[in-house]
């Protein structure tokens, strides 16, 4: 198996440096790729949203990661709007249809958010509690059912958007730093060196949690949040090759306290939210889902979610389906759960938790840059 290892690994390095070797920012209007257009854009609007079970603790302001084997772990959040805040981490095995409680995360926290690194450990990050916002970032070790501290954030911070690159480092971006100071910072977190790194920053400030997903070709995209009072469209294309920022086609809905997921095909799916006050709740919870193709730099509608929910946490499942879990509704927090199913089937890609080679390891290495 070595010498197939060594060639997977040769293919995707080459891979990788063709990928960073580009003219401009994100894939715009004028880029080609092969793809049937309409009937991906036809399959993501005509999918459905199907209730399965819910968790076992109502909670909104949590956060989602998929690990190995497909299993999604819904990590912290608060049972009401005055709290309490939990440190509660359930499981959901997508071959069983149930889920399962797993070891408590050390420290309750809410808006905190969570990324899953190439192992396929759940990382806890940042959040609030009692008023105050965190650093901590904990992480937990599924063969063990246990958690433990690793390096903090460089600032606490709640309310930001985390996802983890395809050179395995973990980006953090964005959020509220204590005192309710809007943040532009951008942080990366190396798994093997227990180290973080300060990046160049977002455009402008934005908190609220905003959401980030990792697109294949490794650009990071920075969605929706706030910027001062105002609950925004913005999406921002992070190109780690040249640690730089362009502005993309924005959101239809302006929303923020949404969360966002890579589906199949390259598809970046936007999920709920709420707008409104700055803060949380806001004056209405969202059923708003929304799907971006870089290759056009284009947004169109999907079918919305049968509940409203700002707060929420979503997360891949097996076959392309997307889950949004949890959430808060209006009137109360959430503990059921929808998945929605493309149909037909959308293109085939990556599914969480299967971007990685035997004994976790990455599929591509960093992005080659100048000394």
């Amino acid at each position: 198996m070595k010498p197939l290892r060594s060639i997977l690994k040769l293919s995707l390095a080459i891979a990788l440096v063709q990928a960073c070797n580009r003219d401009g920012g994100p894939l715009g209007p004028n880029a080609s790729r092969a793809r049937a257009d309409v009937a991906v854009a036809t399959a993501r609007s005509t999918g459905t949203w199907t209730a399965v079970a819910s968790m076992p603790t109502a909670r909104f302001g949590l956060a989602a990661a998929t690990g190995k084997h497909g299993i999604i772990y819904a990590l912290g959040g608060s049972i009401g709007l005055a709290g309490p805040i939990v440190a509660t981490v359930e499981a959901y095995h997508q071959k069983t249809g149930s889920w399962s409680p797993v070891a408590p995360m050390p420290t309750p926290r809410r808006y905190l958010m969570a990324a899953t690194d190439r192992p396929g450990r759940i990382y806890a990050i940042g959040g609030a509690l009692a008023g105050v916002f965190r650093s901590v970032v904990e992480r937990y070790d599924p063969a063990t059912d246990s958690w433990s501290a690793v390096s903090p954030l460089p600032v606490a911070l709640c309310c930001g958007a985390a996802t983890t690159g395809r050179d395995g480092r973990i980006y953090v971006i964005g959020g509220f730093a204590n005192g309710n100071v809007q943040l532009s910072n951008v942080e990366a977190y190396d798994p093997a060196t227990d180290t973080w790194t300060n990046l160049a920053p977002l455009p402008a400030p934005r908190a609220g949690k905003l959401s980030a997903v990792t697109a294949p070709d490794g650009r990071i995209y920075a969605i929706g949040g706030i910027n001062g009072v105002t609950t925004v469209t913005t999406v921002d294309a992070y190109d780690p090759c040249t640690d730089t920022w362009t502005p993309v086609a924005s959101m239809p809905t302006a929303r923020r306290f949404l969360d966002a997921v890579l589906g199949r095909g390259g598809i970046i799916y936007a999920l709920g939210g709420t707008v409104g006050s700055v803060g949380f709740p806001g004056t209405q919870e969202l059923t708003a889902v929304e799907a971006y193709d870089p290759s056009p730099d284009t947004w169109s509608p999907v079918a919305p979610l049968a509940t409203p929910r700002g707060a929420l946490a979503a997360a891949v499942g097996r076959a392309g389906t997307i889950f949004a879990i949890g959430g808060f509704d209006g009137t109360s927090a959430l503990n059921s759960v929808e998945v929605f199913t493309p149909r037909p089937p959308d293109i085939a890609g990556d599914e969480p938790g299967e971007d990685q080679g035997e004994d976790g390891d990455p599929v591509a290495p960093q992005c080659e840059r100048g000394a």
